[in-house]
């Protein structure tokens, strides 16, 4: 436990004690795979029988913790996530380009920046402590600002499909993509994430401090506030405008040129196909419809944002 509470006075976060403290060695664990001697927090959840001689991160002194040694914190759930990163770093290379990776002579790499094997690099800018993982691909004009990180077989600045019907020839008249794209400090994207170029002279810009999971296509001129979570395989059309803190779904999908407004929260496989009206929405279904907010806790939305659905 010494570590443990090392661990957090370096990081200044305020703790209460309950229980012997003792130095039994322990890992960090899921309540979903229990065992004995683990790490845990614990939230209006009773401790599994198969976590004895574990350490729990409670709100309260009063939580029963079945005998386990308790420590007491504001956030359990936040607390227990900077634990985890204090002791587990991320093991990102920490500079460098790998030599299998192709990078055009006229991309600006900072020195601080690691390419991955096999990566492609267009002419691109990429910033201090990004992190590519292997087979990302880079496309021209192209921006990825600090410290943004990127997983496998994810592309950045693909080609939109845009195009206009010609009935003199009976063809199809294809636009040409010119535009770039910007992801904004601090951004992770998970593998097999698709970001799509600006169409003309506009950028398609990914905040900063962005969540964006496994699977999921942005479509051209989108613009994605700050601070968004985005889980797996969401689809976004072109030109949409999603706002600060939002948190989408999986599998959910926003047709072309739909606004979102801050804090709107889409659920999992909705299909939002009209502007949302006022902030801090709750929209589900398919088509999506805005909902009242009863439940105290939303599945799977951080509680930061879930609390705030309530006060809305």
């Amino acid at each position: 436990m010494s570590d443990v509470l090392q661990a957090m006075d370096t990081m200044g976060h305020a703790y209460q004690v309950v229980g012997d403290r003792d130095d039994i060695p322990r890992v960090f664990a899921s309540i979903r795979n229990p065992v004995a001697n683990g790490i845990y927090f614990l939230d209006g959840i009773t401790p599994p029988s198969e976590a004895s001689g574990s350490l729990f991160l409670v709100r309260s002194a009063d939580y029963d913790t079945a005998g386990g040694a308790a420590l007491v914190v504001d956030n359990p759930q936040l607390r227990f996530y900077q634990l985890m990163r204090f002791f587990y770093a991320s093991g990102d290379a920490s500079s460098g380009i790998h030599p299998t990776a192709i990078v055009d002579p006229d991309a600006v790499i900072h020195p601080a920046a690691y390419i991955g094997p096999y990566c492609v690099i267009g002419r691109a800018h990429v910033g201090a402590g990004v992190n590519l993982h292997s087979h990302v691909t880079i496309f021209d004009g192209s921006v990825l600002e600090d410290g943004v990180t990127i997983e496998p077989h994810s592309t950045i600045g693909a080609t939109g499909v845009a195009w206009a019907w010609d009935a003199e020839t009976n063809t199809r008249v294809r636009q040409p993509q010119i535009g770039g794209v910007i992801i904004g400090a601090g951004s992770f994207l998970g593998s097999d994430v698709s970001v799509v170029r600006g169409s003309v002279n506009e950028d398609t810009v990914v905040g900063e401090n962005c969540v964006i999971a496994h699977g999921s296509k942005i479509g051209h001129g989108c613009r994605i506030g700050n601070d968004v979570h985005m889980a797996n395989n969401i689809s976004i059309a072109g030109n949409v405008d999603i706002g600060d803190q939002s948190f989408l779904g999986a599998g959910s999908v926003i047709r072309p040129q739909v606004r979102m407004h801050s804090g709107t929260i889409l659920g999992a496989g909705a299909v939002l196909a009209s502007h949302t009206d006022e902030p801090d929405g709750v929209w589900v279904g398919v088509p999506a419809k805005r909902q009242e907010q009863k439940k105290q806790r939303l599945s799977g939305v951080p509680q930061n944002q879930g609390d705030k659905q309530i006060k809305a």
